[in-house]
């Protein structure tokens, strides 16, 4: 999201926990040159789950008695952890791994479907502020959010004539976060596998 001033353009992060295209917890008003990393590490939703606040449902077992905890999906910019899930690396990738990846990045995109209908709905947010600070803009940005929510709990929908921007982010490249809990593989591996054997079952029945 970006604001501009005739002295300055400032630029902040505004990222989202969504489901249903809800937002359920969004932290904004950060710098928008801190890496996506960063910007995790300094909200207050990394440290609810680091302490066992958030994402903290029972635990299922889905598959070989294998526990499955509640997560999150990301992209690569992101630690994998044991409550928030990255893509495996692309060097020697299975078909396994790629249908894994492929998953995923389906479950992202609704992220950015939240976002672009966002920005469809309230058309300050799919152009440059003008007059705008660091102050006034995130606080935009969270009345927005908040507006889709009622929206959508109401029942409403964007119409299906309004144009959503194509351009979501565009220009912004995703670093690749090496950060790897040893928790969030084993994780990662599990639910890869039972993806796989979740897809062996459908195919031979």
């Amino acid at each position: 999201m970006i604001g501009s001033t005739k002295k300055r353009i400032t630029a902040c992060f505004c990222r989202e926990i969504i489901d249903q295209l809800r937002f359920l917890d969004i932290v904004t008003g950060l710098p928008g040159s801190m890496t996506v990393s960063r910007l995790l590490k300094c909200s207050g939703f990394y440290r609810l789950c680091e302490g066992g606040e958030r994402l903290n449902g029972n635990a299922k077992m889905l598959f070989e008695g294998t526990e499955f905890r509640e997560y999150i999906v990301r992209g690569v910019g992101y630690p994998l952890l044991p409550w928030l899930i990255t893509p495996f690396g692309r060097d020697g990738m299975s078909a396994a791994i790629s249908d894994f990846n492929a998953m995923l990045e389906a479950s992202r995109f609704l992220a950015v479907k939240a976002f672009l209908q966002l920005k469809g709905s309230w058309r300050i947010l799919n152009k440059v502020m003008w007059r705008t600070d660091k102050r006034t803009l995130p606080s935009i940005i969270f009345v927005c959010c908040l507006l889709h929510n009622i929206i959508i709990d109401c029942g409403d929908m964007l119409q299906p004539d309004v144009p959503l921007s194509v351009s979501h982010d565009l220009g912004c490249v995703e670093q690749c976060c090496k950060q790897i809990d040893p928790l969030g593989r084993t994780m990662r591996e599990n639910l890869a596998e039972l993806l796989q054997h979740t897809t062996q079952k459908a195919a031979s029945s």
